[in-house]
């Protein structure tokens, strides 16, 4: 019989120790080592990822979103791109406003009548 890399990886630690007790250790770290990869890789599919930028959510912001008990419309946004969103809808709301005190300010302006220098119109 013919013994391949693998098994022979196997076979002299069990030759060392008879009774394969440093063998089933070093067998249980391994089968740890991958579970936790395989569970890693897991929680890395189910991340969400951002619908602006297409990163992936921090642990923090993941957390955040899950335990929010109302869905809001930016939900689906990483850290960064929420902080951005409500920045250009602030600056957005300030420069609506501006424009209806401006509207506001002209409508409520008299018309001034074109006068000369002396405050006498012109004949014609």
């Amino acid at each position: 019989m013919r013994l391949t890399a693998g098994r022979t990886r196997l076979l002299r630690p069990a030759l060392d120790n008879a009774d394969g007790d440093r063998l089933y250790a070093v067998q249980w770290k391994e089968a740890k080592r991958h579970r936790a990869q395989r569970e890693a890789a897991k929680r890395e599919a189910q991340r969400p990822v951002c619908t602006r930028c297409g990163a992936g959510f921090t642990d923090e912001r993941w957390q955040l979103v899950k335990r929010s008990s109302w869905p809001e419309k930016r939900d689906d946004l990483c850290g960064p791109c929420v902080t951005e969103a409500a920045s250009g809808a602030e600056a957005e709301r300030v420069a609506r406003r501006q424009a209806e005190e401006a509207e506001r300010a002209a409508a409520e302006t008299p018309a001034v009548n074109p006068r000369g220098r002396f405050g006498i119109t012109r004949r014609r």
